[in-house]
């Protein structure tokens, strides 16, 4: 079976004409609505930005868990542990990393060591402010303003075990 020239000229035709309408739609932003047309629900791409700032913020908070945690272990009657489960908590809120940074070990002074963590508790409060203002998605923004939110607050009862 061969292809007749006609039919050749009228596929490429409509397949230039598809891409197009396709990329008038792009240049306009409306492909979401043309996908929607059609029966495909679109959904958003991360932001590249978003993704950066992600990692970065796995990280920090993969150092303060460090800091927390060798500081529970070094002071046990602190009571350290819900200040573990919360760093845990938002660190998994940004995914993990891998990498376990390396700490200085807390100090063996217990006040020092307070001192240490609430300073590290406030820094990252702040950071993480700074961050959700950033950041480009709005779930994104909500998690590092209520990540802020918690680790003031977290800053603020580790104060409190002096």
């Amino acid at each position: 079976m061969v292809i007749s020239r006609r039919a050749l000229l009228g596929t490429g035709a409509a397949t230039v004409a598809v891409a197009a309408g396709l990329g008038g739609a792009a240049l306009g932003h409306r492909l979401d609505d043309l996908a929607r047309s059609v029966g495909i629900e679109p959904h958003q791409e991360p932001d590249p930005a978003d993704d950066r700032l992600i990692a970065r913020v796995a990280t920090d908070q993969n150092t303060l868990l460090a800091q927390v945690e060798a500081a529970a272990v070094k002071h046990p009657k602190l009571g350290l542990g819900p200040f573990v489960a919360i760093s845990t908590a938002h660190a998994k809120a940004v995914g993990v990393s891998a990498v376990v940074p390396d700490i200085a070990p807390p100090p063996a002074n217990r006040a020092k060591a307070v001192d240490e963590l609430v300073a590290a508790y406030a820094a990252a409060s702040k950071q993480r402010a700074a961050d959700s203002v950033r950041a480009a998605s709005p779930a994104l923004v909500r998690v590092l303003a209520s990540m802020s939110a918690g680790l003031a607050q977290c800053a603020h009862e580790i104060g409190g075990l002096r």
